[in-house]
């Protein structure tokens, strides 16, 4: 029995998200091990320059939530349109005879390409909101309303995300 062509094409989208996601993990450890490099310099030299450190965090967080992404949208694709399927007998593998998954992952809740969307759409509002907070690292908070007006942007992205969480559980 042959794999049928679009299930095919697929395989090339899921390997591109799950190596994606491999460099974005690698990204965010070599951050992380950076800050840490950095932190210890910081330390030895007596330095107060904790501002670089934090900017490399929250580098460090957006290459986890990409490969977050990447990953839970790799593994959504396969589930959806190269795994198990009525074509594919119990004894066979459905990845080109390599791979069998029985079941798909808890954590992956997908079952369709709207809930594949939703699950992107969600993961790609936090990354803007860690990039919201990426952008403010550089603005001077000198006076009062410079920070009333960073915690008014902080509050109302943090609550847009969570209208969009209480919304999907409701649908």
């Amino acid at each position: 029995m042959g794999v049928p062509l679009e299930r095919f094409f697929t395989l090339f989208a899921v390997a591109g998200s799950l190596l994606g996601s491999v460099l974005c993990f690698v990204e965010g450890c070599l951050l992380v091990m950076e800050s840490y490099a950095h932190y210890f310099h910081i330390l030895s030299q007596r330095l107060d320059q904790s501002t670089h450190l934090v900017h490399l965090l929250i580098e460090a967080i957006d290459a986890f939530m990409m490969g977050t992404a990447l990953l839970i949208f790799g593994v959504g694709m396969y589930v959806m349109f190269v795994g198990p399927s009525s074509t594919i007998r119990e004894t066979e593998s459905n990845l080109l005879g390599l791979f069998y998954m029985k079941t798909p992952p808890g954590w992956l809740g997908m079952e369709s390409i709207g809930q594949a969307k939703s699950k992107i759409g969600h993961a790609v509002m936090m990354i803007l909101q860690v990039g919201v907070l990426d952008k403010f690292k550089d603005i001077p908070l000198v006076t009062g309303l410079d920070l009333a007006c960073f915690a008014a942007s902080v509050l109302t992205s943090s609550a847009c995300i969570f209208v969009l969480s209480r919304l999907h559980h409701q649908c």
